[in-house]
Protein backbone atom coordinates (compact mmCIF):
# COMPACT_ATOMS: atom_id res chain seq x y z
CA UNK A 1 0.00 0.00 0.00
CA UNK A 2 1.62 3.34 -1.36
CA UNK A 3 1.72 6.49 1.46
CA UNK A 4 -0.73 8.29 -0.55
CA UNK A 5 -3.41 5.93 -1.24
CA UNK A 6 -4.64 6.85 2.08
CA UNK A 7 -4.05 10.08 1.53
CA UNK A 8 -6.19 9.93 -1.44
CA UNK A 9 -9.15 8.37 -0.05
CA UNK A 10 -9.14 11.02 3.10
CA UNK A 11 -7.98 14.69 2.73
CA UNK A 12 -10.48 17.36 2.63
CA UNK A 13 -10.63 21.24 1.96
CA UNK A 14 -8.63 22.19 4.85
CA UNK A 15 -5.98 19.84 4.25
CA UNK A 16 -5.79 20.65 0.86
CA UNK A 17 -2.91 22.51 0.35
CA UNK A 18 0.06 19.92 2.08
CA UNK A 19 -2.60 16.89 1.37
CA UNK A 20 -2.46 17.76 -1.97
CA UNK A 21 1.46 18.38 -1.76
CA UNK A 22 1.94 14.76 -0.37
CA UNK A 23 -0.36 13.25 -2.69
CA UNK A 24 1.21 13.68 -5.73
CA UNK A 25 3.26 10.26 -6.27
CA UNK A 26 5.69 11.98 -8.35
CA UNK A 27 6.40 14.79 -6.03
CA UNK A 28 9.95 14.10 -4.73
CA UNK A 29 8.98 15.14 -0.93
CA UNK A 30 6.72 12.51 -1.26
CA UNK A 31 9.17 10.12 -2.77
CA UNK A 32 11.82 11.01 -0.28
CA UNK A 33 9.41 10.89 3.03
CA UNK A 34 8.42 7.28 1.03
CA UNK A 35 11.97 6.32 1.07
CA UNK A 36 13.04 6.89 4.42
CA UNK A 37 13.25 3.74 6.60
CA UNK A 38 11.02 6.18 9.77
CA UNK A 39 7.57 5.99 10.45
CA UNK A 40 6.36 9.64 9.37
CA UNK A 41 3.27 11.26 9.99
CA UNK A 42 2.35 14.55 8.67
CA UNK A 43 -0.42 16.89 9.95
CA UNK A 44 -1.56 20.15 8.64
CA UNK A 45 -2.49 23.41 11.04
CA UNK A 46 -5.51 22.08 12.03
CA UNK A 47 -4.06 19.09 13.97
CA UNK A 48 -5.29 16.55 11.24
CA UNK A 49 -3.44 14.26 9.63
CA UNK A 50 -3.26 14.43 6.15
CA UNK A 51 -0.04 11.96 5.51
CA UNK A 52 1.60 8.92 6.49
CA UNK A 53 4.62 7.44 4.81
CA UNK A 54 4.78 3.87 3.24
CA UNK A 55 6.48 2.44 6.47
CA UNK A 56 4.13 4.09 8.50
CA UNK A 57 1.26 2.01 6.78
CA UNK A 58 2.96 -0.95 7.07
CA UNK A 59 3.85 -0.43 11.29
CA UNK A 60 0.20 0.61 11.72
CA UNK A 61 -0.68 -2.93 9.87
CA UNK A 62 0.83 -4.50 12.55
CA UNK A 63 -0.71 -1.98 15.06
CA UNK A 64 -4.59 -2.16 14.20
CA UNK A 65 -5.76 -4.69 16.41
CA UNK A 66 -4.80 -2.77 18.91
CA UNK A 67 -5.65 0.62 17.58
CA UNK A 68 -9.21 -0.89 16.74
CA UNK A 69 -9.66 -2.05 20.72
CA UNK A 70 -8.44 1.57 22.47
CA UNK A 71 -9.79 3.68 20.14
CA UNK A 72 -12.35 2.34 18.01
CA UNK A 73 -10.66 3.16 14.92
CA UNK A 74 -10.29 0.97 11.80
CA UNK A 75 -6.78 1.58 9.69
CA UNK A 76 -8.82 3.24 6.70
CA UNK A 77 -10.12 6.02 9.27
CA UNK A 78 -7.24 7.58 10.83
CA UNK A 79 -5.99 9.69 7.57
CA UNK A 80 -8.32 12.94 7.73
CA UNK A 81 -9.42 13.30 11.47
CA UNK A 82 -7.94 14.37 14.10
CA UNK A 83 -4.65 13.43 15.98
CA UNK A 84 -7.17 14.86 19.50
CA UNK A 85 -8.44 11.97 19.00
CA UNK A 86 -5.80 10.21 21.00
CA UNK A 87 -4.80 12.91 23.28
CA UNK A 88 -7.05 13.34 26.86
CA UNK A 89 -6.32 16.96 26.98
CA UNK A 90 -6.78 18.51 23.25
CA UNK A 91 -5.90 22.25 24.23
CA UNK A 92 -2.35 21.32 26.43
CA UNK A 93 -1.63 19.57 23.09
CA UNK A 94 -2.56 22.91 21.28
CA UNK A 95 -0.20 25.04 23.62
CA UNK A 96 2.73 23.12 23.47
CA UNK A 97 2.49 22.54 19.62
CA UNK A 98 1.74 26.78 19.58
CA UNK A 99 4.95 27.14 21.48
CA UNK A 100 7.71 27.73 18.95
CA UNK A 101 10.24 26.61 21.88
CA UNK A 102 9.01 23.81 23.09
CA UNK A 103 9.41 22.30 19.59
CA UNK A 104 11.03 19.96 18.17
CA UNK A 105 9.64 17.79 21.06
CA UNK A 106 9.70 14.56 21.92
CA UNK A 107 7.38 12.25 23.98
CA UNK A 108 6.06 8.78 24.57
CA UNK A 109 2.60 7.36 23.36
CA UNK A 110 1.25 3.92 25.34
CA UNK A 111 -2.13 2.53 25.08
CA UNK A 112 -2.61 -1.43 24.71
CA UNK A 113 0.39 -2.67 25.50
CA UNK A 114 1.88 -0.75 23.02
CA UNK A 115 4.34 2.01 22.82
CA UNK A 116 5.29 4.63 20.43
CA UNK A 117 8.05 6.83 21.07
CA UNK A 118 7.24 10.13 19.10
CA UNK A 119 9.72 13.46 18.00
CA UNK A 120 7.60 15.94 17.09
CA UNK A 121 8.46 19.61 14.84
CA UNK A 122 6.54 22.38 12.71
CA UNK A 123 6.71 22.66 9.22
CA UNK A 124 7.76 26.01 8.46
CA UNK A 125 8.09 27.95 5.55
CA UNK A 126 10.66 30.31 4.98
CA UNK A 127 8.55 33.41 6.04
CA UNK A 128 8.08 30.97 9.13
CA UNK A 129 4.82 30.49 8.80
CA UNK A 130 3.63 27.11 10.39
CA UNK A 131 2.22 24.98 7.72
CA UNK A 132 1.76 21.55 9.57
CA UNK A 133 3.20 19.42 11.73
CA UNK A 134 5.70 16.14 11.34
CA UNK A 135 6.20 13.74 13.18
CA UNK A 136 8.73 10.84 13.54
CA UNK A 137 7.61 7.68 15.71
CA UNK A 138 8.57 4.06 16.10
CA UNK A 139 7.59 0.87 18.17
CA UNK A 140 9.33 0.27 20.85
CA UNK A 141 6.94 -1.46 22.77
CA UNK A 142 9.05 -4.66 21.97
CA UNK A 143 12.46 -3.04 22.91
CA UNK A 144 11.11 -1.64 26.44
CA UNK A 145 9.50 -5.41 26.96
CA UNK A 146 13.03 -6.70 26.24
CA UNK A 147 14.66 -3.80 28.57
CA UNK A 148 11.81 -4.88 31.47
CA UNK A 149 12.71 -8.55 30.83
CA UNK A 150 16.23 -7.69 31.28
CA UNK A 151 16.17 -5.36 33.66
CA UNK A 152 13.94 -8.22 35.92
CA UNK A 153 16.59 -10.91 35.11
CA UNK A 154 19.24 -8.16 36.57
CA UNK A 155 17.15 -7.51 39.99
CA UNK A 156 16.22 -11.34 40.09
CA UNK A 157 19.91 -12.70 39.30
CA UNK A 158 21.35 -9.46 41.51
CA UNK A 159 19.03 -10.59 44.36
CA UNK A 160 20.45 -14.33 43.84
CA UNK A 161 24.07 -13.37 43.87
CA UNK A 162 22.96 -10.78 47.21
CA UNK A 163 21.96 -13.74 48.83
CA UNK A 164 25.25 -16.01 48.12
CA UNK A 165 27.45 -13.15 48.75
CA UNK A 166 25.07 -12.68 52.08
CA UNK A 167 25.84 -16.31 52.93
CA UNK A 168 29.94 -16.12 52.09
CA UNK A 169 29.76 -12.79 54.47
CA UNK A 170 28.34 -14.87 57.19
CA UNK A 171 30.29 -17.83 56.60
CA UNK A 172 33.57 -15.65 56.15
CA UNK A 173 32.83 -14.53 58.80
CA UNK A 174 32.12 -17.54 61.11
CA UNK A 175 35.32 -18.64 59.22
CA UNK A 176 37.47 -16.06 60.33
CA UNK A 177 36.12 -16.16 64.15
CA UNK A 178 36.80 -19.73 64.16
CA UNK A 179 40.15 -19.80 62.74
CA UNK A 180 40.86 -17.16 65.17
CA UNK A 181 39.99 -19.41 67.86
CA UNK A 182 41.80 -22.31 66.72
CA UNK A 183 44.56 -19.87 65.95
CA UNK A 184 44.95 -18.68 69.33
CA UNK A 185 44.91 -22.27 70.83
CA UNK A 186 47.32 -23.40 67.98
CA UNK A 187 49.60 -20.80 69.82
CA UNK A 188 48.73 -22.00 73.12
CA UNK A 189 49.65 -25.42 72.32
CA UNK A 190 52.67 -23.98 70.94
CA UNK A 191 53.70 -22.36 73.50
CA UNK A 192 52.68 -25.87 75.91
CA UNK A 193 54.87 -27.55 73.44
CA UNK A 194 57.59 -25.37 74.23
CA UNK A 195 57.49 -25.41 77.85
CA UNK A 196 57.51 -29.82 77.41
CA UNK A 197 60.38 -29.37 75.11
CA UNK A 198 62.48 -27.43 77.45
CA UNK A 199 61.35 -29.54 80.54
CA UNK A 200 62.18 -32.98 78.64
CA UNK A 201 65.31 -30.81 77.52
CA UNK A 202 66.15 -30.32 81.12
CA UNK A 203 64.84 -34.09 82.05
CA UNK A 204 67.07 -35.31 79.51
CA UNK A 205 69.84 -33.44 80.91
CA UNK A 206 69.16 -34.99 84.08
CA UNK A 207 69.19 -38.53 82.71
CA UNK A 208 72.25 -38.12 81.41
CA UNK A 209 73.80 -36.41 85.15
CA UNK A 210 72.52 -39.78 86.45
CA UNK A 211 73.92 -41.77 83.33
CA UNK A 212 77.66 -39.96 84.19
CA UNK A 213 76.86 -40.34 87.75
CA UNK A 214 75.91 -44.15 87.91
CA UNK A 215 78.79 -44.83 86.17
CA UNK A 216 81.28 -43.21 88.08
CA UNK A 217 79.38 -44.57 91.23
CA UNK A 218 80.10 -48.29 89.44
CA UNK A 219 83.57 -47.65 88.63
CA UNK A 220 83.88 -46.45 92.26
CA UNK A 221 82.25 -49.81 93.44
CA UNK A 222 84.42 -51.19 91.26
CA UNK A 223 87.83 -49.73 92.85
CA UNK A 224 86.45 -50.72 96.31
CA UNK A 225 86.32 -54.48 95.58
CA UNK A 226 89.71 -54.02 93.67
CA UNK A 227 91.13 -52.38 97.01
CA UNK A 228 89.34 -55.15 99.20
CA UNK A 229 90.78 -57.86 97.38
CA UNK A 230 94.03 -56.19 97.82
CA UNK A 231 93.23 -55.60 101.69
CA UNK A 232 92.42 -59.40 101.90
CA UNK A 233 95.89 -60.37 99.95
CA UNK A 234 97.81 -58.20 102.95
CA UNK A 235 95.25 -59.90 105.59
CA UNK A 236 96.33 -63.34 104.55
CA UNK A 237 99.65 -62.48 104.56
CA UNK A 238 99.60 -61.17 107.88
CA UNK A 239 97.42 -64.21 109.40
CA UNK A 240 100.78 -65.90 107.64
CA UNK A 241 103.14 -63.91 109.63
CA UNK A 242 100.86 -64.16 113.01
CA UNK A 243 100.97 -67.64 112.75
CA UNK A 244 103.86 -67.91 111.98
CA UNK A 245 105.44 -65.56 114.81
CA UNK A 246 102.25 -67.84 117.51
CA UNK A 247 104.57 -70.63 115.98
CA UNK A 248 107.93 -68.78 117.19
CA UNK A 249 106.41 -68.17 120.18
CA UNK A 250 105.76 -71.27 121.19
CA UNK A 251 109.09 -72.85 119.81
CA UNK A 252 110.60 -70.50 122.60
CA UNK A 253 108.55 -71.33 125.27
CA UNK A 254 109.59 -74.68 124.85
CA UNK A 255 113.10 -73.80 124.19
CA UNK A 256 112.94 -71.16 127.91
CA UNK A 257 111.17 -74.40 129.85
CA UNK A 258 113.98 -76.23 129.04
CA UNK A 259 116.48 -74.03 130.60
CA UNK A 260 114.73 -73.80 133.58
CA UNK A 261 115.53 -70.82 135.32
CA UNK A 262 117.49 -68.75 133.25
CA UNK A 263 114.75 -68.93 130.79
CA UNK A 264 112.06 -67.71 132.64
CA UNK A 265 111.99 -64.37 131.57
CA UNK A 266 112.53 -65.61 127.99
CA UNK A 267 109.49 -67.80 128.36
CA UNK A 268 107.48 -64.79 129.73
CA UNK A 269 108.17 -62.53 126.76
CA UNK A 270 107.15 -65.42 124.26
CA UNK A 271 104.30 -66.18 125.98
CA UNK A 272 102.69 -62.91 125.30
CA UNK A 273 104.24 -62.73 121.73
CA UNK A 274 102.15 -66.15 121.22
CA UNK A 275 98.86 -64.40 123.21
CA UNK A 276 99.65 -61.07 120.42
CA UNK A 277 100.35 -63.37 117.87
CA UNK A 278 97.14 -65.35 118.56
CA UNK A 279 95.09 -62.22 119.40
CA UNK A 280 96.17 -61.11 115.84
CA UNK A 281 94.79 -64.13 113.94
CA UNK A 282 91.93 -63.30 115.61
CA UNK A 283 91.10 -59.70 115.03
CA UNK A 284 92.77 -60.55 110.90
CA UNK A 285 89.93 -62.92 110.77
CA UNK A 286 87.10 -60.76 112.05
CA UNK A 287 88.62 -57.98 109.52
CA UNK A 288 88.88 -60.90 106.73
CA UNK A 289 84.91 -61.72 107.59
CA UNK A 290 83.82 -57.79 107.11
CA UNK A 291 85.77 -57.56 104.26
CA UNK A 292 84.58 -60.08 102.75
CA UNK A 293 80.67 -58.43 103.46
CA UNK A 294 81.84 -55.61 102.08
CA UNK A 295 83.11 -56.83 98.88
CA UNK A 296 79.45 -58.50 98.89
CA UNK A 297 77.79 -55.66 99.09
CA UNK A 298 80.19 -54.05 96.34
CA UNK A 299 79.65 -56.68 94.47
CA UNK A 300 75.76 -56.30 94.70
CA UNK A 301 75.81 -52.64 94.40
CA UNK A 302 77.88 -52.96 91.30
CA UNK A 303 75.01 -54.78 89.72
CA UNK A 304 72.65 -52.80 91.21
CA UNK A 305 74.27 -49.77 89.74
CA UNK A 306 74.84 -51.39 86.22
CA UNK A 307 71.24 -52.47 86.18
CA UNK A 308 70.14 -49.01 87.12
CA UNK A 309 72.75 -47.98 84.63
CA UNK A 310 71.41 -50.30 81.57
CA UNK A 311 67.60 -48.75 82.99
CA UNK A 312 68.76 -45.18 82.77
CA UNK A 313 70.19 -45.93 79.01
CA UNK A 314 66.57 -47.12 78.42
CA UNK A 315 65.30 -43.80 79.83
CA UNK A 316 67.85 -42.22 77.67
CA UNK A 317 66.96 -43.27 74.93
CA UNK A 318 62.97 -42.90 75.51
CA UNK A 319 63.82 -39.25 76.24
CA UNK A 320 65.64 -39.11 73.21
CA UNK A 321 62.88 -40.24 71.03
CA UNK A 322 60.26 -38.46 72.81
CA UNK A 323 62.76 -35.43 72.53
CA UNK A 324 62.55 -35.76 68.85
CA UNK A 325 58.72 -36.34 68.62
CA UNK A 326 57.92 -33.22 70.71
CA UNK A 327 60.78 -31.26 67.94
CA UNK A 328 58.74 -32.54 65.18
CA UNK A 329 55.13 -32.12 66.45
CA UNK A 330 56.65 -28.76 67.38
CA UNK A 331 57.64 -27.75 63.84
CA UNK A 332 54.48 -29.64 62.67
CA UNK A 333 52.05 -27.70 65.13
CA UNK A 334 54.28 -24.26 63.72
CA UNK A 335 52.97 -25.55 60.26
CA UNK A 336 49.59 -25.76 61.21
CA UNK A 337 49.51 -22.31 63.01
CA UNK A 338 50.99 -20.81 59.92
CA UNK A 339 48.27 -22.21 57.88
CA UNK A 340 45.53 -20.95 60.31
CA UNK A 341 46.49 -17.83 60.32
CA UNK A 342 46.33 -17.28 56.37
CA UNK A 343 43.38 -19.49 56.50
CA UNK A 344 42.18 -16.38 59.37
CA UNK A 345 43.35 -14.00 56.78
CA UNK A 346 42.03 -15.65 53.92
CA UNK A 347 38.57 -15.30 55.48
CA UNK A 348 38.82 -11.75 56.09
CA UNK A 349 39.78 -11.28 52.35
CA UNK A 350 37.11 -13.15 51.17
CA UNK A 351 34.46 -11.21 53.88
CA UNK A 352 35.57 -8.38 52.63
CA UNK A 353 35.87 -8.98 49.19
CA UNK A 354 32.16 -10.53 49.40
CA UNK A 355 31.05 -7.24 50.90
CA UNK A 356 32.87 -5.22 48.02
CA UNK A 357 30.80 -7.59 45.73
CA UNK A 358 27.72 -6.78 47.51
CA UNK A 359 28.39 -3.08 47.03
CA UNK A 360 29.36 -3.72 43.63
CA UNK A 361 26.15 -5.64 42.66
CA UNK A 362 23.73 -2.65 44.37
CA UNK A 363 26.07 -0.06 42.41
CA UNK A 364 25.01 -2.21 39.22
CA UNK A 365 21.25 -2.84 39.85
CA UNK A 366 21.19 1.56 40.02
CA UNK A 367 22.76 2.19 36.67
CA UNK A 368 20.71 -0.84 35.32
CA UNK A 369 17.56 0.82 36.64
CA UNK A 370 18.99 4.44 35.09
CA UNK A 371 19.76 2.49 32.40
CA UNK A 372 16.80 1.06 31.63
CA UNK A 373 14.66 4.51 32.69
CA UNK A 374 17.34 6.05 29.63
CA UNK A 375 15.84 2.80 27.35
CA UNK A 376 12.20 3.16 28.13
CA UNK A 377 12.44 7.27 27.78
CA UNK A 378 13.93 7.38 24.90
Amino acid sequence: MAGTSLIHRNRSGTGRDLGARLADRNDPVTAALDGINVNVFVCDRTFRMVFANARALRTLTELAPAIRTVFGLGLEDLLGGSIHRFHHDPARIERILADPSALPREATFTFGGITLRTLINAVRLADGTVHGYIVAWDNISERNAAADAAIREVVVANEVLAGVTERIVSLSGSSAFRAEQAENATSELRLAIAEIARSSNGALEQVRDAVAATEEGVSKLRDLQQSSTEIGDFLRLITGVAEQTRMLALNATIEAARAGEAGRGFSVVADEVKQLAGTTSASITDIEARIEAIQRAATEGAEALTRIEALIERVSESQNTVAAAIEQQSAVTSQIAEAISEMAVGSRDTAEASTTIQESMARVTEQTEVLHEIVITH
